[in-house]
């Protein structure tokens, strides 16, 4: 199975412009609100036609602009989940499954007997879709598309209406539900966890168009862009430079670091993920070597769950102001993570003054 995708088009607030190909069986879809992500799932399905473009699934074109092709929606054998899984209310479970189903009545009772079975909807096959749970609503959804038997199903953030727990049974699930379908699956989310969990490549996008697209792990390990970072969660994004001396400089930070084995020549800027800043909280563990590198903070606000907690610094610059007094950054914009099992015996210690960066998870991007 393989899709092309080329198209342009011009919205109220930004241009869509994205061109991809692949032969991928699960690819997620990550992007900030607004971002034109289910926009792009709409023209895939034909539910909108872009301005310009083509689209070609499985070897058959099914838009060419140019050429004035535009398959009919219900001609593509694509299924397209909604948000609100669009189930026909005054249809009990049965009907709903049912009607997508081609054939004569006796092959139809056979296969929708199979999907209720298949889905654990046997008990609710005469209840209208008003007497069904969110869970219960999106099974049905889900069986219906795939009682389509379609080359491709999008899903448009399919677990968003849900609460956590519920997310992640019916994110489970849905992996046991769909592993015996062989198509291609596309699904949008703002939920990196879930991407993570469900894709076997990401795409990133932003206002319109295709930032990223690669093998989940190098997109959400090893980001090619600042924008891209951000959006798979590395909130420390700074601008860096090689100096003279092969040194890596963090002006943000008043750092220089050595790093061996990097080609650092080209970096305009360094992505740390919040858990690669680790505490110190005594010099003492820290090799002498290695202490000109430490990071000195100003901890601001904390954030806490259950097993971590986060903490916003602000920099302390190395200067002093004219009573002799470090000078602090305000702004607390960086974070750190801390898991708190690990430094459970510093609990009654105020938040650490210095930070060691954890060299090796650097990233580096040119833009």
């Amino acid at each position: 199975m393989s899709l092309r995708v080329d198209i342009k088009s011009e919205l109220e607030k930004f241009k869509i412009d994205i061109s991809f190909e692949s032969t991928s069986n699960r690819i997620g879809i990550l992007g900030e609100s607004g971002a034109g992500k289910s926009m792009l799932l709409k023209y895939i399905a034909g539910i909108f036609t872009p301005d310009k473009g083509r689209i070609i699934l499985d070897n058959s074109c099914i838009l060419n602009t140019n050429d004035k092709i535009n398959i009919m929606p219900q001609n593509r054998n694509i299924a397209y989940m909604f948000q609100n899984y669009a189930l026909f209310p005054t249809m009990s479970v049965r009907e709903n499954i049912e009607i997508v189903i081609k054939g004569d009545k006796k092959q139809k009772r056979k296969k929708t007997d199979f999907l209720l079975k298949k889905f654990h909807l046997l008990n609710l096959a005469s209840k209208k879709p008003a007497e069904l749970s969110g869970g219960q609503q999106q099974r049905v959804a889900l069986a219906r598309v795939l009682a389509y038997e379609p080359k491709l199903i999008l899903l448009d953030e399919p677990f968003s209406a849900l609460d956590e727990e519920l997310k992640d049974h019916l994110h489970m699930e849905l992996e046991t539900m769909i592993k015996d379908y062989h198509g291609m699956i596309i699904m949008v989310s703002h939920s990196r966890d879930e991407l993570y969990r469900f894709s076997e490549e990401v795409m990133i996008i932003s206002e319109g168009k295709l930032l990223e697209m690669d093998a989940k792990e190098k997109v959400f390990h090893y980001p090619k862009t600042t924008k891209g970072a951000r959006l798979v969660g590395v909130h420390n994004i700074l601008s860096a430079k090689k100096k003279a001396n092969g040194l890596l400089e963090i002006p943000e930070w008043h750092l220089c670091l050595r790093l061996e084995n990097q080609d650092i020549d080209k970096v305009e800027f360094i992505g740390i993920r919040d858990r690669d800043l680790q505490p110190v909280w005594s010099e003492d563990d820290i090799p002498p070597s290695e202490r000109d590198e430490l990071l000195h903070i100003k901890a601001g606000v904390t954030y806490e769950t259950l097993d971590k907690k986060k903490v916003f610094f602000a920099i302390k610059n190395p200067l002093k102001n004219k009573e002799g007094k470090s000078i602090s950054d305000t702004s607390n914009k960086y974070s750190f993570l801390m898991d708190k099992n690990s430094y459970k015996q510093y609990a009654t210690i105020d938040l650490p003054s210095k930070l060691r960066i954890n060299k090796e998870k650097i990233i580096f991007f040119q833009s």
